[in-house]
């Protein structure tokens, strides 16, 4: 049967693009029309899988059948391809179990036993919980597989933390792989991160996209993820799981610290990020997170003491980081965001107005908490590259405020914080969020996308915090804002010299942008500092031909590629 079946799959993969199954699949109904001879014959299990594609909303369903599900050959296919690669390592999932439903547990289970890529092992601590159907499925589960299943069946109760760093010290991979006892991992979720780690080897961490399973176990609140963020991880935990981590780089940062019961994530994630920059994103939906009646998942507030422990794990990163400040919960936001205010003393600023007009900036004297050193103004009829070298070089201060005459202060702390986001020593340039006076966002930040100039969160409420907390908190851009710009002196003299040649003041803001990406400098876009735009018309970004040539010649991926930083969630 198992040779009858390899030639008939010789035979016909190259005719069958689709599975039979899928060919006869209704959406409405979500049922097979395919006989069932024939999805045995074939190994088929489109009609099991599909059920964890439906949504209760029906845009979403479609969404995930267009960009998540596999059918059976393209799962093969896959799993053909895996025997071409150089690199197989041992990926080690990382589970911990307590007082979990059983029907849950047997799908996180099964979701590990269907993954595509082979090279898995399975450490479990079952933490006291007390419940024998939990220690029956679990043993059962190590006897299915009693060469990739590692158990502990405990009697006491450690807690999370201790149960987390039992669990890590089973492992025996050169990747950990953490998922909780509930979740859900997509066939694909290793062979994703697997195929990664082949294309770039010196990846010492990867992530991927999430969403949502409800009570009823449809899928629900996709979370697209931008490409590694360090600012954003300060304001919350936006990377969550699936999480796949360099074993040795765990063992460094000391693994999982007792005191950060709730947020032991977290914690670990910001010493991850102290220790290595090689962290990569995988932008599809590999981890679905189980909404339950007590979990964070649906309700927030079912774990208040997690949110104190991220305060302390934030605020442990300061002092690590040798930056003086304080995490808190912003009055603004959501709860499980967070917001840090350094002591920064009174900076010092030296302010270049983009424009030749007089009392560009009315109200920069209102600004609290900073010095105006300095005010300079852009000459007209001479290109902008130069005048900026010149004007810049003349500036003395450690701050450089390049403000266009389009926008205004709304309140009076707004400079103070921009130079707030400054302090990390990798960031160079915080901009800010620019809105209309209709109370909606013109634009926080730029990003690209194939030559294309894209806008995020245009047209948000102002106030709308959204998924991500984009419109509340600082995040990581790839382009900045050419209506306002606070930047790091130092940092961007280097460069100067570079970009005389661009004649505009939008191609030279661009061009330093990408320029400070380069030298691996990090901008940042602050959603909770909001400037008014004084035209009703929406800012466009229109760059001149010869400056668009120097940008395709010295950045052509600006031109070429998606930002990695920028997804539809977004818009």
């Amino acid at each position: 049967m198992n040779l009858f079946r390899k030639l008939f799959l010789r035979l016909n993969d190259p005719l069958l693009k689709q599975c039979l199954w899928h060919r006869g699949y209704n959406l409405s109904t979500g049922r097979s029309t395919s006989p069932s001879w024939l999805n045995k014959l074939m190994y088929c299990d489109c009609a099991y899988t599909v059920q964890t594609y439906q949504s209760a909303d029906p845009n979403y369903t479609r969404y995930l059948w267009k960009h998540s599900f596999l059918s059976c050959i393209e799962k093969r296919q896959r799993q053909r391809s895996i025997k071409y690669w150089s690199y197989k390592p041992l990926i080690s999932i990382q589970l911990t179990v307590f007082k979990v439903e059983i029907e849950q547990l047997h799908a996180c289970l099964d979701s590990v036993a269907r993954q595509l890529y082979p090279h898995w092992q399975l450490c479990i601590v079952e933490d006291g919980s007390e419940m024998p159907a939990i220690k029956e499925a679990l043993t059962a589960f190590k006897n299915r597989f009693p060469d990739q299943v590692k158990l502990i069946l405990r009697d006491d109760n450690q807690g999370i933390t201790a149960t987390s760093q039992e669990v890590f010290s089973l492992s025996e991979g050169e990747y950990i792989a953490l998922l909780d006892h509930d979740d859900y991992l997509a066939p694909e979720a290793l062979y994703e991160v697997v195929k990664l780690l082949n294309q770039q080897p010196d990846t010492d961490w990867v992530y991927s996209d999430n969403d949502k399973l409800d009570s009823s176990g449809l899928r629900c609140c996709l979370h697209a993820k931008p490409a590694w963020s360090p600012e954003l991880l300060l304001t919350y935990n936006y990377i969550l799981h699936l999480s796949v981590i360099r074993r040795s780089l765990i063992e460094q940062a000391g693994g999982f610290r007792m005191g950060f019961e709730g947020s032991q994530d977290h914690d670990l994630y910001l010493r991850l990020a102290e220790l290595s920059s090689n962290i990569r994103h995988i932008p599809r939906i590999l981890y679905s997170w189980r909404q339950s009646a007590d979990s964070v998942a649906l309700n927030p507030e079912n774990k208040t003491y997690a949110y104190d422990a991220a305060l302390r794990a934030l605020n442990s990163a300061l002092v690590r980081r040798d930056e003086h400040g304080l995490a808190s919960h912003p009055k603004h936001s959501w709860l499980g965001s967070y917001q840090i205010i350094r002591a920064i003393g009174k900076p010092k600023i030296d302010t270049i107005f983009l424009s030749t007009q007089e009392n560009a900036s009315h109200n920069l004297a209102l600004q609290q908490g900073v010095t105006i050193t300095s005010q300079l103004s852009l000459p007209a009829n001479e290109k902008a590259g130069c005048a900026l070298h010149r004007l810049i070089k003349h500036c003395q201060s450690d701050y450089i405020l390049l403000l266009s005459p389009l926008v205004q202060f709304t309140e009076t702390k707004q400079l103070f914080n921009l130079c707030n986001n400054l302090i990390p020593s990798g960031v160079a340039l915080s901009t800010a969020k620019i809105s209309h006076k209709n109370n909606q966002v013109d634009h926080c930040g730029l990003a690209y996308q194939h030559s294309l100039c894209c806008y995020p969160l245009r047209d948000w409420p102002k106030d709308l915090d959204g998924m991500g907390a984009y419109g509340a908190l600082p995040r990581n851009i790839s382009i900045n804002s050419p209506l306002i710009n606070l930047v790091k002196a130092k940092k961007i003299r280097p460069y100067l010299e570079k970009l005389e040649h661009y004649a505009s003041i939008q191609a030279w803001l661009i061009g330093l942008a990408l320029e400070l990406k380069t030298h691996q400098l990090r901008l940042v876009a602050d959603g909770g500092i909001s400037l008014l735009y004084l035209p009703m018309e929406p800012y466009q970004l229109i760059l001149p031909e010869r400056d668009k040539a120097l940008l395709m010649q010295n950045y052509p991926y600006f031109f070429t590629t998606r930002d990695p930083l920028y997804h539809h969630q977004m818009n």
